[in-house]
């Protein structure tokens, strides 16, 4: 698939959807790890091994963990781990999971970027590619491949519900 076929499937996956249900954003962030150290001065912390962050329905996992926030209170994190795994709830009630080796979260501009073997998965829709951008402002996607790679994108069929009429029986 090439990658300008790529971009439009992409965008018709995940465009009806927010990445995260709404409130999530607005609920406290916890993290738990084997170590963590912040500089509270600085508003930076890094934690390692079995980090896992919850915010919300939002659950994350990871090996590392590197957070900062800037004087307007935006928030900044990169994270590794052998996946980096996300699990969350849309504001559809949909489940959404996605992995990566690593990504990075930029709170000012609204962007997070999944990054080496990563995938999304909403329902059994899947996205793969060697890098996946979400704009959480716009809910715009985009799946990258290395040089000479490709991205692969599975949509599968809506199930149709039962107590809708057919084509064929609208028509008789």
């Amino acid at each position: 698939m090439s990658r300008l076929l790529a971009l439009p499937l992409l965008a018709l996956l995940l465009a009806n959807s927010a990445w995260a249900e709404t409130a999530d954003r607005e609920k406290p962030m916890n993290i738990v790890a084997d170590n963590c150290v912040m500089d509270q001065k600085t508003q930076q912390s890094v934690c390692t091994g079995n980090v896992v962050v919850t915010q919300g329905t939002m659950v994350m996992r990871a090996d590392k963990l590197t957070t900062r926030q800037d004087e307007q209170g935006h928030q900044f994190a990169q994270g590794e781990g052998r996946p980096v795994r996300f699990k969350q709830r849309l504001d559809s009630g949909e489940p959404l999971d996605a992995e990566a080796l690593r990504f990075d979260y930029d709170g000012a501009k609204g962007f997070l970027v999944l990054m080496d073997k990563a995938w999304v998965k909403r329902n059994q829709d899947l996205v793969v590619g060697d890098k996946i951008t979400y704009d959480m402002n716009t809910e715009f996607y985009q799946a990258q491949s290395k040089a000479g790679g490709r991205v692969n994108i599975t949509l599968n069929p809506k199930k149709k519900d039962a107590s809708q009429p057919t084509k064929k029986e609208v028509s008789q």
